[in-house]
């Protein structure tokens, strides 16, 4: 008997043996997607191995169905997610579900793709009758192309009768043919060829050509050379020209008959940043991301498991993209928080997870950056990963000069109230503006004001879920809440006291574009946020008007810091660099520095210089001072002695559990009993106490947290895995782990 250990969709984090009838014997494979029968109902499954034997004692289940075609999970991809399981401490079965997309599945009787009528002219041989004038016109119109049958009918008027009938009498033949929905189409996208390369690219090239050579999927007998590819880290201060190096590099992959994966944070990923690999790799790239249609994702993904596609760009998710003969693996922007997935488990790290699978593939991965993380700067640094160093911008630009505005002198000046804008940001704005250039305005926080409270008795609007503000939104008049989603219409008076004087407090995105319009009434300003673009085509009509000089000034949250690229923007301003250094968060310094050195990075990419202005309340704070020079080898040093000396990331591994529960006291007390069973660390490992969140209460639910740091991520782990195991989660609880956690909730 043959029998299939299959990772079912009930998700309970174990595979459950099932007989392998004889007519399925040749299709059934490690990754093969299956229908079976479990309890009182049919779910999907994947095959994981396969056996000759079973330990159960009871009479097996049969599979009642498979997939057609090859295994929709690879060899490599399967040992990928047995590693995801293990190390993100998650069932497998949510971990096989990101190897590919939901829509993919569709059933183990269905394809998935659209199919469409075409009809073309039959070859005149296999014409029987001589055609009446109507049947001639419509030939005449035909000619020796193809039309799809309904847009055919629609533009000339022919009834689809007659052409059915037209085949009928072999005049016309009509065949059902799949069609592409292609999340590219209506798009003119001219091809570009390599660029001449500066000295310090040529040497980042090579470095990656020499990695490239231990690639197994590239040689011709399929075996790689030793010793097995290092992670490249491709270190470059921003317009470095990193992009040019990894299409170069993408470019003799796929020479060598090989594929690749680009994954850029989902924030980077504009129409601009696409158009530079379908520029470069045509009909060959595949884009996988969160904002394409269903149907588009599936034909994306097929595209590139056929091997019609042999590029696969996106966010995290693409990291998963059945490529075949994998040579090369670019993680753009590798610092960006972006790539840790946070919401639900696996709650993995995607640059990391990328190594992983580079390493299970014997492939090249490079991990390209402005402003490294401090993990894989470490990693440079001690010899596990290569280092390659862009000092200059490649086309000879100058770096943007950096001002420092110190906000505490402005407020003074503005009699104790904090002005939004700076004299110096003020006057720099009205000289592009007279100049014809463009200006970039950066906040990170959207709404007109982030806290609405009444001066008279101090009440402030607070989420009724959550533990948090309600942000007024002025655009529809309503607070709402940011963690929710909860809104509810704005009090035209104080609902404790009565008093009509309700008072907004700090500054959104909203009230930055109604100040500015106010201050630069001649200009052209839009808004860039998660309020203005949920329509599906929304980023790329907003970004093309300023492309097209029909904006003069953006303003916008992090969706505008990454991966844009407008030669007329000579001007950036940092409203408030002082949000992301005051978040208590040991990463507060990284991420302060990497925002600065980012924002830097969107001006003056063309002939003219670029400025920029950081407004902040502390100008001596290391990060912000390193940070206007962009000297990330001085920051990442100062940064990485603290961390050492605190037993932080990367020299130990961080482990968040947040605990949630409806009841509070029922939340504290498990928390307790769950922290009591892991114990002290010792030397080992440090624990903290477990305590309320940050946010004590989201979404309805309380939260309590602790924390773990130590070196050994295997005894976290195992320490984890025991109190999960003696620590049954009460009803109404939740636990969520997070390891090599990047925020605390």
């Amino acid at each position: 008997m043959k029998v299939a250990r299959v990772a079912t969709d009930a998700a309970l984090g174990r595979t459950f043996d099932y007989e392998v009838p004889e007519a399925f014997a040749a299709r059934v494979q490690p990754g093969t997607l299956v229908r079976i029968s479990f309890g009182n109902r049919e779910l999907d499954g994947f095959v994981m191995e396969l056996s000759d034997a079973t330990a159960y004692a009871g009479t097996l289940k049969p599979i009642l169905g498979v997939a057609d075609g090859e295994p929709l999970v690879s060899p490599a991809l399967l040992r990928l997610a047995k590693w995801m399981a293990a190390y993100y401490l998650a069932p497998l079965e949510r971990c096989l579900k990101f190897m590919f997309p939901p829509d993919v599945r569709g059933g183990v009787l269905s394809d998935g793709f659209k199919r469409q009528l075409t009809v073309r002219a039959a070859p005149a041989q296999g014409r029987l009758l001589e055609p009446a004038p109507k049947d001639r016109e419509v030939l005449e119109r035909l000619g020796d192309g193809t039309e799809l049958l309904a847009g055919f009918c629609r533009a000339w008027h022919f009834s689809a009768a007659r052409l059915r009938r037209m085949a009928r009498d072999g005049l016309v033949v009509i065949e059902e043919k799949i069609a592409r929905r292609n999340p590219l189409a209506g798009r003119t996208i001219l091809r570009t060829s390599p660029l001449p390369l500066t000295e310090e690219q040529r040497t980042a090239l090579e470095l990656i050509r020499g990695e490239l050579a231990h690639c197994a999927a590239l040689h011709p007998d399929g075996t790689a050379a030793s010793p097995a590819p290092k992670p490249v880290l491709l270190h470059g201060v921003t317009a470095s020209g990193k992009t040019e190096v990894f299409l170069q590099a993408i470019a003799e992959v796929l020479s060598k008959g090989g594929g690749a994966i680009v994954l850029v944070p989902e924030i980077s990923l504009t129409p601009q940043t696409i158009r530079r690999f379908v520029s470069r790799f045509g009909d060959t790239v595949a884009v996988l991301h969160s904002n394409l249609s269903t149907g588009e994702r599936h034909d994306e993904w097929q595209r590139i498991r056929s091997g019609e596609a042999r590029v696969a760009v996106g966010p995290r998710s693409a990291l998963f993209a059945p490529v075949a003969r994998l040579g090369l693996i670019v993680v753009d922007e590798e610092q960006e928080f972006s790539y840790k997935q946070e919401d639900s488990p696996p709650r993995y790290q995607g640059r990391d997870v990328a190594v992983m699978r580079a390493h299970l593939e014997g492939c090249a991965i490079v991990l390209a950056s402005a402003t490294p993380s401090l993990e894989s700067w470490h990693n440079a640094q001690t010899g596990k990963y290569l280092l390659s160093t862009l000092r200059h911008r490649a086309a000879a630009q100058e770096m943007p000069h950096t001002v420092l505005a110190d906000m505490r002198a402005e407020t003074a000046r503005a009699g104790g109230r904090r002005p939004l804008f700076s004299d110096v940001l003020i006057q720099e704005i009205h000289r592009c503006l007279d100049a014809g250039e463009q200006v970039m305005l950066f906040l990170n926080r959207r709404g007109y004001a982030p806290t609405i409270s009444c001066p008279a008795c101090g009440y402030t609007e607070t989420c009724e879920n959550c533990s948090v503000s309600m942000t007024y939104h002025r655009d529809d008049q309503v607070l709402r809440c940011h963690l929710c989603g909860a809104y509810r219409p704005k009090p035209k008076v104080c609902p404790q006291c009565g008093s009509d004087q309700y008072r907004e407090s700090g500054f959104g995105t909203q009230r930055v574009e109604t100040i500015a319009q106010r201050l630069f009434p001649s200009a052209r300003i839009e808004r860039m946020d998660l309020d203005v673009t949920t329509r599906k085509a929304s980023h790329e009509e907003i970004l093309g008007r300023f492309r097209a000089g029909q904006t003069d000034i953006l303003i916008g949250t992090q969706m505008i810091a990454k991966g844009l690229d407008f030669p007329n923007v000579t001007l950036a301003g940092i409203l408030n660099a002082d949000i992301s250094l005051s978040v208590p968060d040991f990463r507060a310094s990284e991420r302060t520095f990497q925002l600065i050195a980012q924002m830097a990075g969107r001006v003056g990419r063309g002939v003219k210089p670029g400025t920029v202005i950081v407004q902040t309340a502390t100008p001596e704070a290391p990060a912000i001072e390193l940070a206007r020079t962009e000297n990330f080898v001085a920051f990442a040093q100062e940064e990485l002695q603290q961390r050492a000396a605190l037993h932080y990331p990367p020299y130990t591994h961080f482990i968040c559990v947040t605990f949630k529960g409806e009841d509070a006291e029922q939340t504290r007390q498990y928390a307790e009993a769950f922290a009591k069973v892991i114990g002290p660390g010792g030397d080992a490992f440090v624990v903290g106490e477990p305590g309320p969140a940050s946010i004590e209460k989201a979404k309805g639910l309380y939260l309590y947290q602790m924390t773990l740091r130590g070196e050994s991520p295997r005894l976290l782990l195992t320490r984890l895995r025991t109190a999960m195991a003696a620590c049954p989660v009460p009803h109404g609880l939740s636990v969520a782990i997070d390891v090599d956690a990047l925020t605390v909730p």
